[in-house]
Parts: structure tokens; sequence; C-alpha cells
């Protein structure tokens, strides 16, 4: 970090000189962020991670943490930064992100990310390599500064977030029931850059339809049509849908049939369930369970479930998120909470210890070809973030 930290005045608050030094480091920041979309990490290659992870490790060490790379089995694995002497048993605060993008090999080459406008544009910018800049940016402050995190500082970059962490989560859970609070550096909610206290729980549905072939012209009435209970499962399984309550069900991907002239012997359906609760989820698991073929001759068979649990705001998430709105107004920000939709690591995490999600960095177009961040959004978080490391503790009674 190149910049030279500005000089404190005699009154100034802790918040102060992090956001002193946060502003002394824009173009660091840019230059870096930059740097790292330039360094591919598409999920489906975890050979990119090495360069990646290389560089990552490097900059955790610059701010005082000792690093460990994890290979993975069939990802690219993760790494972990932790403050030196911390002992296995000791309360921590947590810092999840994740390196993987959506974005192919070869997408950088072929448009290229730019800085214009007080923005930086390109692929994997805002999901979430602008969230993983504020976590060494943020560090590299309290060390420069000379002030403490209040507790042990973990950090957890996997490889894997983007197809739902199968190799990462069960990592993430026994960090998460180690710390005091988590910190999940997902991009904020849109532009305005609302943070995630709450995110849905998500589940995933296979509806399988055996039915019976027959010659459509010729003996239509020998058969027993997969494709017509189909259409009425699918008609049965979007009425599930509240959008008042927030569950929504979506069939998202269908297949059926041989050819035209064929009554259609199977059928599959993928679907797609959000809830906002518990409660709610397990109701609308149950009425797709409990489904059952209308149309004669077929027989209906309905596998999957939920996979995330809903990130709910639980009495330590709302003190969490008090907690962060008193930093920001400290920084001279106005911060606004929002649910999700969308599921992160948070979803687990929050299920063992108080968790913020969507704090990495403010932008818009996240899986999309416009994808940026705001570059004088970036120097806030990373000083919202520095704050956050270096307040107490939550008392551990807020349950």
């Amino acid at each position: 970090m190149t910049a030279s930290e500005p000089e404190p005045g005699p009154e100034s608050t802790a918040e102060q000189r992090i956001q002193e030094w946060a502003r002394a480091h824009r173009e660091d920041l840019s230059k870096y962020l930059l740097e790292l979309v330039e360094l591919e990490t598409p999920t489906e290659n975890p050979e990119t991670f090495d360069d990646f992870f290389d560089r990552l490790a490097g900059d955790f060490h610059e701010a005082g943490l000792e690093t460990e790379r994890v290979p993975g089995e069939e990802t690219g694995g993760q790494l972990e930064a932790w403050t030196p002497s911390q002992d296995d048993t000791d309360e921590i605060q947590l810092m999840i992100g994740h390196a993987d993008t959506v974005w192919p090999r070869g997408t950088v080459e072929e448009d290229p990310p730019e800085i214009r406008d007080d923005v930086l544009e390109g692929p994997g910018s805002l999901d979430m390599k602008g969230g993983l800049t504020q976590a060494v940016f943020a560090l590299h402050a309290l060390d420069d500064l000379s002030l403490e995190p209040s507790l042990p500082v973990r950090v957890l970059v996997s490889s894997d977030e983007e197809i739902g962490s199968p190799e990462s989560k069960s990592r993430i859970i026994e960090l998460a029931k180690q710390a005091n609070r988590v910190f999940v550096l997902e991009p904020a909610s849109g532009p305005e850059g609302k943070i995630k206290t709450a995110r849905k729980a998500v589940g995933h549905f296979t509806v399988t339809i055996e039915g019976k072939a027959a010659h459509a012209g010729l003996e239509p009435e020998e058969g027993a049509s997969a494709t017509e209970e189909l259409g009425t499962v699918i008609h049965r399984l979007h009425e599930l849908t509240d959008i008042d309550s927030g569950v929504t069900v979506n069939v998202g991907q269908v297949e059926a049939g041989l050819r035209s002239n064929v009554v259609a012997p199977n059928a599959r359906a993928e679907v797609d369930v959000r809830a906002p609760t518990d409660e709610a989820a397990e109701a609308v698991s149950a009425e797709i369970r409990s489904l059952e073929a209308t149309t004669p001759g077929t027989e209906l068979t309905i596998d999957g479930g939920f996979g995330r649990p809903p990130m709910e705001p639980t009495a330590g998430n709302r003190l969490l998120w008090e907690r962060v709105q008193t930093l920001g107004e400290r920084l001279g920000l106005s911060l606004e909470g929002t649910r999700s939709g969308g599921a992160s690591d948070g979803n687990d995490a929050s299920q063992h210890a108080p968790t913020i999600d969507g704090f990495g960095a403010v932008g818009d177009g996240a899986h999309q070809t416009y994808e940026y961040v705001d570059l004088e959004a970036l120097v806030d978080r990373v000083a919202l973030l520095a704050a956050c490391l270096h307040d107490e503790p939550l008392p551990t009674d807020h349950n």
C-alpha cells in the first residue's frame, strides 16, 4: 500500500483515521481491483486459482496474517488467512469471500476491464473481487494505523461459491461456530449499496413423470402422456408462489417426450424454490412433495429439497446490523438494509453466528456484461469494514 498516511488531528477518532487512510489510498484501491479482475478465475477452471491465491496470500502476509492454501478435490480449493498465534479455540471474527466468477476463461481478453467515470467495469469486479479488495485494504489500514482488531481475524476465500460451495461449506460452518460475528463480502444490493440483512432459503426440486408411449395418430388411447401431466404439474407448482409472503416457485427447465407423433412416455422439470423462513420452506416443501399425478396411467416422482437455509433477522443478526449502522453514522454513511432473494455462504454461516451479508462492493450488473464497481463507494466500504473489525466484540448473550 503505497500512499502516505495523512497526519491525524489531535482529536481524531479511530474511525476518522481509518477513513482518512482509505481516502488517501483510493488510487491504490482502483489499481489493485483492476489487477484482481485481470486474473481470471472461472469456477470450472481450478488451475486458474494458483496465481490468484498466491497474490492474495502475499497481500495478507503484508498485513500481518498467516495463510494456508487448502487444495480442492474438484475445485480450486480455499485460501485461509488468520491472525498469528490464533488458537483453534479462540473466538474469532470471520470474513468470508469467494474468488470464483461465472465468466469463462478468455472473457477478460474479449472484454478488458477499464476504469472510467469513477467506476471500474469488468467481469467479476462486483461479484466479488471488489469484496476481496475491501478485505485486503481494511486489514492493511488497521496494520498501518497500529489499530488492533478487537478479535482475532479469520478470512476464508473459496473457489466454489458460484456452484453452491460443495467443498468449502463444511469449513465455513466450522469457522462460523467459532465466530463472534461474520462479515460476508458479497456485493451490496443495487447501486444504492444496501446491506443484506436477510436472505431466503433456496431449494431445488426435480419432478420426474413416467407415462406410456403410443402412436399419436393410430392409437393415442393406448398411451399415457407424461407431457400432459407435466403441464398440470407446472400449473400447480406456480400456484404455490405467494409474492406477499416471499415464497416463489419457478419451473425453470423442462424436457419431455420423444417426438411429435408419439405420446410422451416421460417428462422432467427442474424447479427453483425460495422461502424467507424455515417455517415457510418446510410448508412449501410439504406442498410440493404432496403432489400426485392426475393424468391416468402416469406416475410422478419428486426429488430434492432445500440446500441453503434462510438467513433470518435473528437477535444476533439484528444486533450486528445495529453496530454496523452506528459505525456507518460515525463515518458519515447512511446505511440501509434489505432482504435478498439470492443465497450465499451467509445463509449457512448465519445458522451459527451473527452474520451481515452484502458487505462487499457497491455497484451493479453482477453476472451481467456491464458489471461494475463504484470506486468512491469502495473507499467508504473499506473504511466501514476496517472500523467493524476494530469495534468491540458483540456480547455473547444476544440470543
